[in-house]
């Protein structure tokens, strides 16, 4: 049919044309972001675990009564087709959630990190005869966020 409108690109009223995926690192469909997230989170929240583990963490992250955005009623299996990119679609929900929570393990990190190079710092100091003072050590412990090293925040 020629002038019918009808293209090989979707849509943008299509429900397909936020499955698309553009080359070259542009645009990733939300399975696409979610399968992604699912993996790092799996990566971040039970490393070197198997996959059964890894989903279970991210599971037990996204539904926790103390994470802001739990996603009420989300099961294990679906968690799973994230993590594998089977899902056929991802609401725009589950995407925050999972980005929320990918952001608050990631700064968990890194507030781990800084806190394992202070109490390195430190000890270096002391060992080469220039050891902190008490206010230096407060500085210190202000700057790491005064997290001990399970990251509970449980340091004082």
């Amino acid at each position: 049919m020629i002038g019918s409108g009808n293209s090989e690109q979707p849509s943008e009223i299509s429900e397909f044309y936020s499955e698309t995926r553009q080359l070259g690192g542009g645009q990733m469909s939300s399975v696409a972001t979610a399968q992604s997230l699912t993996r790092d989170l799996g990566d971040i929240l039970a490393p070197g675990e198997k996959w059964k583990r890894q989903i279970s963490a991210v599971h037990r992250g996204l539904t926790s009564d103390k994470f802001e955005h739990a996603i009420k009623g989300l099961t294990w299996s679906r968690v799973k087709t994230w993590f594998y990119g089977e899902a056929r679609r991802v609401n725009y929900e589950e995407v925050v959630a999972l980005r929320e929570l990918h952001a608050i393990e990631e700064a968990r990190r890194a507030r781990l990190k800084l806190a394992a190079t202070a109490n390195i710092l430190a000890a270096h100091l002391a060992a080469a005869g220039a050891p902190l003072d008490g206010h230096q050590m407060r500085a210190l412990g202000r700057l790491a966020g005064a997290m001990d090293l399970s990251g509970s925040g449980d340091a004082r």
